[in-house]
């Protein structure tokens, strides 16, 4: 229906972001037939002019070498950092993101770390209550690996009770996404938050990006019509820039 109000306000192009890419396909192809361009953001949709996709597979990757990087500065063989996945392996993309994170762990940290616990969680309150439950388990596991903002809000959360804010020098919670309050956490010492993998940068060079790919499509220059974001790691170092773009 959105769609559709937006065909007859004569819209030149339409940006989708939809919960179910199958189910607005029909919807994109006939605002297509008016001569409306479409763009989707997240999914390879077919009726659209460009889509802005992520590769999950490889985020995931970059999340856990991330995590490699600490763990190698800070465990060895003989002293293994104990690690906890918080993943949701109920959707797809998510899933690829969860064994991207293990495959990136293993590309730099292999032989110096476990991984002591899997949780699907995607909330940040179940994900609290996920490490939570995990350090019951395991007291000792201090490096945390997640699929989005959810994982790491919570395991930070839960990390800073358990901890009383005073944070060890070889604990260290590594996801996705750029959420305000991941990056107040992760300029903030008193929160384990170590490194986000983020995508352009700030809300600001995100909205930058987009607008560049409106003007190729709208132009018919739009070279590839799946366009892969590309993505970087967000450290305390480097926070401050990005929160000024998050206005």
């Amino acid at each position: 229906g959105q769609i559709e109000n937006f065909v007859s306000a004569g819209c030149d192009l339409i940006m989708v972001h939809p919960s179910d890419a199958n189910a607005v396909e029909d919807a994109c192809a006939e605002a297509r037939n008016f001569g409306i361009k479409v763009m989707c953001w997240d999914d390879p949709m077919k009726n659209t002019d460009g889509n802005w996709i992520l590769n999950n597979t490889n985020l995931g990757i970059a999340i856990g070498e991330l995590a490699g990087d600490f763990i190698n500065q800070h465990y060895s063989a003989e002293k293994k950092a104990q690690v906890a996945v918080i993943g949701y392996p109920q959707t797809v993309i998510l899933l690829e993101r969860e064994n991207g994170i293990k495959q990136g762990l293993e590309n730099k940290a292999a032989g110096k770390y476990e991984i002591v616990a899997s949780q699907a969680a995607l909330e940040p309150n179940l994900a609290q209550d996920a490490m939570e439950i995990i350090l019951q388990a395991h007291p000792d596991c201090r490096v945390v690996t997640g699929i989005g903002a959810g994982p790491m809000i919570g395991a930070d959360e839960a990390l800073q009770i358990a901890t009383g804010g005073k944070i060890p020098e070889d604990m260290g919670v590594f996801t996705t996404d750029v959420t305000k309050q991941q990056l107040g956490q992760l300029a903030d010492p008193t929160y384990p938050a170590k490194g986000i993998i983020g995508f352009e940068g700030s809300d600001e060079d995100t909205g930058r990006s987009c607008a560049a790919m409106f003007a190729l499509i709208l132009s018919n220059k739009l070279e590839n019509k799946n366009v892969f974001r590309g993505v970087a790691p967000i450290t305390p170092e480097t926070v401050a820039k990005i929160m000024a773009g998050m206005k």
